[in-house]
């Protein structure tokens, strides 16, 4: 535990006086400890000077570890570490920074799996190499508030005990961690919950417990839906460019019992490196082949790394782990959910504002996933002090959203999300093209999934391949695609909300994938992609019911590709792009059967996209003029 206390007040006294008042109140701790009457947490607890308190671990912080700080400025107070208990003994390290006075005082939780400290939430980027010190240094107008700061490595990372378990403990250990933060002497008994990316999933897990002291949260770029809306999509696929990769770096950055775990089930540090580098260097290279191992269960080498793979991307159990996720459905403290366009958790974070009970709140930027921390990011919006305002509880409307390819400094407001003001646009799939008008019955075109021929993601909101709304060209219709425009814009529009497809499929698979991807293609004929998803149709009904397709049978299918805000000009015509696979993006269909010690064997599922004249695009349009803002 880092206990930091600015005493500035005491440098203002004289020198002896000072020095008398720091040494009565060690003296006065020193006797508390004698006489056994004050306590603090189990095990010892070193200051940079190597002495040492010893602790009682399920008793409240003492004056003990204040002494050795009393006196110091936040900038120079020694770090102290303590390990606190969760309800099956497991012991998870945990810091804490104390603000002036004499308390108590609310605190601000972080819990991640990153390594401790984090930084405040916020317009906050800090440099590669950023110390400890220089981290810590960025909660000082938090402090100044009157928070105590508090962060705890979740378990199986960094100094923390036990077995990493991708976050499916995350609520259990969420409730005791709030149970022993407000036990505490220096608590008022109340906290707020905050973070982003992966620590934003261990906030929104414990914020979902509804423990005693909660008052509210602030999450930016992150997901209250993992298995949902998340990494897994509820109709559609795994995000392996986000899963691999991820789980992979964690492996470097675990806790001593978790390493201990991996050696002792044959994980060779040497070799898993080496396997990890190929893996990637395959996936990110366009290679279908690298998502094709089989069972997916056993997909190496990330399956070697995390124990709980199988269990965490499987069928079986699904409806029942997915609800675990699902910390949307359980919150009922205000929070503030903010997202950016081209982050990979957007579908969460409008999912969170939209299912989540109380006074929640929607703020989405412009940017990609690793914009969040940015200044700039931030000032585009002139939200700078967002999470100062949200510290202050400062009263602000519940959604405030950037509209992208639109005014740079313009910040949209509105009571719900998506505003009610769209108007809803059809435009009808038909052979040739989109049309507001003509309709096509009969087959459309032909989509191709090819473990050998993958589609290579190109734009999106992705987290490791390049994410944004650039392409390169023009994809041409034909060889396994389907690719429609629709007329030109008379006047300019904003897409404003959520895009839904509805068409129909047929193939001679037990399963089918189909990416769709909504773009805009300019005057001069230069496309941007506006959104993308896959629909898996064996997940039709639901990845809880996963019902395999008929041979030869049209089945209907909706696809929501998602939600956008996004300013078109006059001239430019929308289109809908149709593939059989975005690698490595995505995973690719439970439909191969592939055994990977044949080299060289490979399958193709054909789907026809068909239409009974009813195929469509459903688009929420607004005339620029009827945007509301500040």
């Amino acid at each position: 535990m880092i206990v930091a206390l600015q005493q500035s007040t005491l440098h203002h006294l004289p020198t002896l006086v000072q020095w008398l008042f720091v040494r009565a109140a060690c003296l006065f701790v020193h006797e508390t400890l004698r006489t056994g009457k004050q306590r603090c947490m189990d095990n010892s607890v070193t200051s940079t000077s190597q002495t040492a308190i010893p602790m009682q671990n399920d008793e409240r912080l003492s004056l003990a570890t204040i002494c050795f700080v009393l006196g110091t400025t936040f900038a120079d107070a020694a770090p102290l570490e303590v390990k606190v208990p969760m309800a099956d003994g497991v012991r998870l390290s945990t810091i804490v920074l104390l603000p002036d006075g004499a308390g108590p005082f609310p605190a601000i939780v972080v819990r991640s799996p990153y390594g401790l400290p984090t930084s405040p939430p916020g317009a906050v980027q800090l440099k590669e190499d950023a110390t400890a010190e220089e981290i810590l240094a960025t909660w000082a107008p938090v402090l100044k508030r009157g928070y105590a700061i508090v962060q705890q490595n979740t378990r199986g990372r960094g100094n923390s005990e036990g077995i990493d378990m991708l976050f499916q403990a995350d609520r259990a250990d969420g409730r005791a961690f709030a149970r022993w933060i407000i036990s505490q002497e220096w608590s008022d008994g109340t906290f707020r919950v905050t973070g982003d990316s992966a620590d934003g999933f261990a906030g929104y897990l414990m914020v979902a417990e509804r423990p005693a002291g909660l008052t509210g949260a602030f999450f930016q770029a992150s997901c209250a839906n993992l298995l949902q809306q998340g990494v897994i999509r509820d109709t559609g696929g795994l995000q392996m460019e986000v899963l691999a990769p991820w789980i992979i770096q964690q492996a470097w950055d675990s806790g001593a019992q978790n390493l201990k775990d991996m050696a002792a089930r044959g994980v060779d540090k040497a070799d898993l490196r080496v396997k990890s580098k190929a893996l990637l260097d395959r996936m990110f290279g366009g290679d279908g082949t690298a998502l094709m191992q089989r069972p997916l269960a056993a997909f190496d080498p990330v399956a070697s790394i995390q124990p709980n793979w199988a269990a965490f991307i499987g069928e079986a159990g699904y409806g029942e782990r997915s609800r675990y996720f699902d910390a949307a459905a359980d919150i009922e403290v205000p929070v503030t959910h903010v997202g950016l366009w081209q982050d990979t958790f957007l579908d969460c974070t409008l999912d969170a504002f939209n299912r989540a009970k109380g006074d929640q709140s929607l703020i989405v930027l412009n940017g990609s996933h690793y914009d969040i921390d940015n200044p700039e990011t931030w000032a585009a919006a002139g939200l700078e002090a967002a999470f100062l305002d949200w510290l202050d509880k400062r009263s602000k409307p519940a959604v405030r959203y950037m509209v992208e390819n639109g005014p740079a400094d313009r910040l949209f407001e509105s009571d719900t999300w998506p505003p009610k003001a769209p108007r809803p646009w059809t435009l009808f799939l038909n052979k040739d093209a989109l049309s507001p008008q003509e309709r096509t019955s009969g087959r459309i075109g032909t989509i191709v999934t090819d473990i050998e021929e993958a589609v290579p993601t190109e734009a999106g909101r992705n987290l490791v391949v390049p994410a944004g709304s650039g392409m390169s060209g023009l994809p041409v219709d034909g060889n396994g695609r389907v690719v429609r425009l629709g007329p030109q814009l008379s006047s300019d529009a904003v897409l404003l909300g959520k895009v839904t497809l509805h068409t129909s499929i047929r193939t001679d698979a037990e399963d089918a994938d189909v990416v769709a991807r909504l773009i805009a293609v300019d005057v001069v004929g230069k496309p941007r992609q506006l959104l993308e998803t896959l629909f898996r149709a064996r997940y039709r009904a639901g990845r809880a019911a996963p019902t395999p397709l008929k041979a030869n049978e049209a089945v209907p299918i909706s696809i929501s590709l998602g939600s956008t805000a996004h300013y078109l000009k006059a001239g430019e015509r929308l289109g809908l792009v149709l593939q059989g696979s975005n690698v490595p993006r995505w995973d690719m269909a439970s439909g191969f059967d592939i055994d990977p010690s044949l080299a060289g064997s490979a399958k193709r599922i054909v789907t026809q996209v068909e239409s009974d004249g009813t195929a469509r695009l459903e688009l929420p349009m607004l005339d620029p003029a009827e945007l509301s803002d500040r």
